[in-house]
Protein backbone atom coordinates (compact mmCIF):
# COMPACT_ATOMS: atom_id res chain seq x y z
CA UNK A 1 0.00 0.00 0.00
CA UNK A 2 1.65 3.22 -1.23
CA UNK A 3 0.74 6.94 1.12
CA UNK A 4 0.48 8.74 -2.00
CA UNK A 5 -4.15 9.27 -2.38
CA UNK A 6 -4.96 7.51 -5.24
CA UNK A 7 -5.94 9.24 -8.28
CA UNK A 8 -9.72 8.62 -8.93
CA UNK A 9 -10.43 7.49 -12.58
CA UNK A 10 -10.68 10.25 -15.00
CA UNK A 11 -14.15 10.54 -16.51
CA UNK A 12 -14.17 10.32 -19.96
CA UNK A 13 -15.28 7.73 -22.59
CA UNK A 14 -13.24 4.67 -23.43
CA UNK A 15 -11.10 4.44 -26.22
CA UNK A 16 -12.17 1.09 -27.57
CA UNK A 17 -9.28 0.65 -29.87
CA UNK A 18 -7.48 -0.36 -26.93
CA UNK A 19 -9.65 -0.59 -23.45
CA UNK A 20 -12.44 -3.10 -23.32
CA UNK A 21 -15.28 -1.85 -21.54
CA UNK A 22 -18.35 -3.74 -19.89
CA UNK A 23 -21.42 -1.14 -17.86
CA UNK A 24 -23.64 -2.69 -16.12
CA UNK A 25 -26.54 -0.75 -14.15
CA UNK A 26 -28.74 -2.53 -11.18
CA UNK A 27 -31.27 -1.54 -8.63
CA UNK A 28 -29.48 -0.71 -5.69
CA UNK A 29 -30.17 -3.44 -3.79
CA UNK A 30 -28.39 -6.23 -2.09
CA UNK A 31 -30.60 -8.76 -3.40
CA UNK A 32 -29.34 -8.14 -6.62
CA UNK A 33 -25.45 -7.95 -5.77
CA UNK A 34 -25.28 -11.70 -7.47
CA UNK A 35 -25.29 -9.60 -10.87
CA UNK A 36 -22.29 -7.26 -10.46
CA UNK A 37 -20.54 -10.54 -8.99
CA UNK A 38 -21.32 -12.69 -11.75
CA UNK A 39 -20.26 -9.88 -14.44
CA UNK A 40 -16.83 -9.14 -12.18
CA UNK A 41 -15.98 -12.82 -12.75
CA UNK A 42 -16.94 -12.50 -16.42
CA UNK A 43 -14.92 -9.39 -16.85
CA UNK A 44 -11.74 -11.05 -15.04
CA UNK A 45 -11.64 -14.15 -16.82
CA UNK A 46 -11.95 -12.77 -19.65
CA UNK A 47 -9.04 -10.07 -18.67
CA UNK A 48 -6.89 -13.67 -17.79
CA UNK A 49 -7.07 -13.04 -14.07
CA UNK A 50 -6.24 -15.99 -12.12
CA UNK A 51 -8.84 -18.41 -10.35
CA UNK A 52 -7.91 -17.18 -6.69
CA UNK A 53 -7.63 -13.14 -8.06
CA UNK A 54 -11.04 -13.44 -9.32
CA UNK A 55 -12.60 -14.63 -6.20
CA UNK A 56 -11.01 -11.36 -4.59
CA UNK A 57 -13.00 -9.17 -7.35
CA UNK A 58 -16.13 -10.88 -6.50
CA UNK A 59 -15.75 -9.47 -2.72
CA UNK A 60 -14.35 -6.31 -3.70
CA UNK A 61 -17.53 -5.55 -6.17
CA UNK A 62 -19.61 -6.25 -2.85
CA UNK A 63 -17.53 -3.92 -0.74
CA UNK A 64 -18.07 -1.49 -3.70
CA UNK A 65 -21.27 -1.72 -3.77
CA UNK A 66 -22.15 -2.12 -0.26
CA UNK A 67 -19.87 1.71 0.43
CA UNK A 68 -22.38 3.02 -2.31
CA UNK A 69 -25.76 1.77 -1.45
CA UNK A 70 -25.12 0.90 2.40
CA UNK A 71 -25.71 -2.95 3.78
CA UNK A 72 -29.26 -3.10 3.66
CA UNK A 73 -29.71 -0.66 0.21
CA UNK A 74 -31.46 2.25 -1.05
CA UNK A 75 -33.20 4.44 -3.36
CA UNK A 76 -31.46 4.36 -6.93
CA UNK A 77 -29.07 2.09 -9.42
CA UNK A 78 -25.61 1.68 -8.92
CA UNK A 79 -24.06 1.81 -12.43
CA UNK A 80 -20.78 -0.17 -12.62
CA UNK A 81 -17.97 0.80 -15.99
CA UNK A 82 -15.79 -2.55 -15.72
CA UNK A 83 -12.42 -1.24 -18.08
CA UNK A 84 -9.40 -3.14 -18.78
CA UNK A 85 -6.42 -2.95 -21.01
CA UNK A 86 -3.51 -4.99 -20.73
CA UNK A 87 -3.01 -6.28 -16.90
CA UNK A 88 -4.87 -3.01 -15.48
CA UNK A 89 -8.35 -3.92 -14.34
CA UNK A 90 -10.63 -0.49 -13.30
CA UNK A 91 -13.93 -0.92 -12.03
CA UNK A 92 -16.12 2.32 -11.03
CA UNK A 93 -19.54 2.70 -9.36
CA UNK A 94 -21.73 5.31 -9.15
CA UNK A 95 -24.94 6.12 -7.56
CA UNK A 96 -27.82 7.38 -9.72
CA UNK A 97 -31.44 8.14 -9.30
CA UNK A 98 -34.06 6.20 -11.09
CA UNK A 99 -35.15 7.99 -14.37
CA UNK A 100 -38.95 7.94 -13.59
CA UNK A 101 -41.67 9.63 -11.73
CA UNK A 102 -41.30 6.97 -8.43
CA UNK A 103 -38.05 8.34 -7.60
CA UNK A 104 -36.96 10.80 -4.96
CA UNK A 105 -34.34 13.71 -5.81
CA UNK A 106 -30.89 12.16 -7.11
CA UNK A 107 -28.61 11.01 -4.05
CA UNK A 108 -26.22 13.64 -3.51
CA UNK A 109 -22.56 13.25 -2.07
CA UNK A 110 -23.08 13.65 1.69
CA UNK A 111 -25.88 10.85 1.25
CA UNK A 112 -23.11 8.24 2.25
CA UNK A 113 -23.72 5.22 4.28
CA UNK A 114 -22.80 5.15 7.76
CA UNK A 115 -19.21 5.88 8.20
CA UNK A 116 -18.38 2.53 9.85
CA UNK A 117 -19.60 0.60 7.13
CA UNK A 118 -17.01 2.44 4.70
CA UNK A 119 -14.34 2.02 7.26
CA UNK A 120 -14.82 -1.25 6.83
CA UNK A 121 -15.41 -1.98 3.45
CA UNK A 122 -12.05 0.52 2.59
CA UNK A 123 -9.88 -2.02 5.12
CA UNK A 124 -11.27 -5.11 3.00
CA UNK A 125 -10.81 -3.08 -0.36
CA UNK A 126 -7.46 -2.54 0.91
CA UNK A 127 -6.24 -6.15 1.19
CA UNK A 128 -8.14 -7.05 -2.11
CA UNK A 129 -7.01 -4.56 -4.70
CA UNK A 130 -4.31 -2.34 -5.42
CA UNK A 131 -6.04 1.14 -5.49
CA UNK A 132 -9.80 2.31 -4.27
CA UNK A 133 -11.21 5.28 -2.96
CA UNK A 134 -14.61 7.43 -3.74
CA UNK A 135 -15.11 10.62 -4.49
CA UNK A 136 -18.17 12.59 -6.16
CA UNK A 137 -19.78 13.19 -9.88
CA UNK A 138 -22.05 15.06 -10.77
CA UNK A 139 -23.31 15.27 -7.32
CA UNK A 140 -23.87 11.50 -7.33
CA UNK A 141 -21.14 9.32 -5.15
CA UNK A 142 -18.76 7.13 -6.81
CA UNK A 143 -16.62 4.75 -5.52
CA UNK A 144 -14.07 2.84 -7.72
CA UNK A 145 -11.00 0.52 -7.73
CA UNK A 146 -8.14 -0.68 -9.67
CA UNK A 147 -6.12 -3.91 -9.82
CA UNK A 148 -3.41 -5.36 -11.94
CA UNK A 149 -3.27 -8.85 -13.45
CA UNK A 150 -1.10 -11.02 -11.01
CA UNK A 151 1.21 -13.24 -12.82
CA UNK A 152 -0.16 -16.80 -12.90
CA UNK A 153 2.32 -19.59 -11.70
CA UNK A 154 3.78 -21.90 -14.21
Amino acid sequence: MTTAEPSPPEIQQPDTSATRCVELSLPAEPELLFLARMTAAAVASRAEFGFDQIEDLRLAIDELCITLAGEDGTEGRVHLVFEWEGDLLEVTAKLVAEHDHLTAAPPTGTDWPDADVNELSGRILDALVDEHGTDNVGGSPRAWFRVRRQPRDP
